[in-house]
């Protein structure tokens, strides 16, 4: 269960993230999310930062720095990735 300040803080997260289109692969979400829950936000950046598509590579990085500036935990961004098309498409 989230704290409010960390629910504060995904919302923030979100508001950041925008609806802009983020060109991440739903099978490239999914791997990511395991690392953020298994081993944590330092080895899922650095896992997006060896992706080779360029723009996916962009955008997932560009998530996890809002992660990390919002003091996100596992969880949180866990349920972040999850509702990411959400967020795209405004109906957050």
């Amino acid at each position: 269960m989230l704290s409010s300040k960390e629910m504060e803080n995904m919302g923030k997260a979100i508001e950041e993230i925008g609806t802009t289109k983020t060109c991440i692969t739903g099978p490239v979400i999914n791997e990511i999310r395991e690392i953020v829950l298994s081993k944590g936000l330092d080895a899922a950046e650095l896992h997006a930062s060896q992706l080779t598509g360029t723009d996916e590579n962009t955008e997932l990085s560009r998530v996890l720095k809002i992660c990390r500036k919002n003091k996100l935990g596992p969880e949180a961004i866990a349920q972040l990735l999850d509702k990411l098309a959400a967020i795209e498409s405004g109906k957050w």
